[in-house]
């Protein structure tokens, strides 16, 4: 038994030398503790910009293909005789066709929202701001995060 304690204690030990003598370097874990330069910073928001800007063209996309097909169907039902044939029908319908408008309105009002803030000419706007010296807007520095600053932009 004892010799098991002593063999435990120099193990110990080794470890203790063996990580007293490895410099570790400190990961950053947010944006307040690592040092990013400027150029840094105007790539993250590069990044930043094209990921949301997919994310934008996506929900105007749908939003406005929506409210198309809606208005389509709806112009479609008020010129044909289905009210008059089939009242339940017609009105089932025409329900759907206006929640159709109104989700498909109420998302591409989201994405033209998104595009004021994340579109190209606000990028532009934000990078020649930032390249004079101008602090990033309060909402992109929320927005920015970490892994923006690691990879290079698609």
């Amino acid at each position: 038994m004892f010799r098991a304690i002593l063999l435990m204690a120099a193990g110990c030990g080794l470890a203790a030398t063996a990580s007293a003598q490895v410099p570790t370097a400190p990961i950053h874990s947010d944006l307040s503790t690592a040092r990013y330069d400027r150029t840094d910073t105007l790539r993250a928001v590069m990044h930043l910009f094209i990921q949301r800007s997919r994310a934008t063209r996506s929900i105007l996309q749908m939003g406005m293909s929506t409210v198309a097909t809606a208005a389509v169907e709806k112009a479609a039902l008020s010129a044909s005789e289905m009210k008059r044939r089939d009242k339940s029908f017609y009105k089932a319908r025409q329900q759907e066709t206006n929640s159709d408008l109104l989700v498909g309105g109420l998302a591409t009002t989201y994405g033209l929202f998104r595009l004021s803030r994340f579109g190209p000419q606000q990028y532009q706007r934000v990078t020649e701001a930032y390249e004079q010296g101008a602090p990033l807007p309060p909402y992109l520095t929320r927005k920015l995060k970490t892994k923006y600053f690691r990879f290079q932009p698609l």
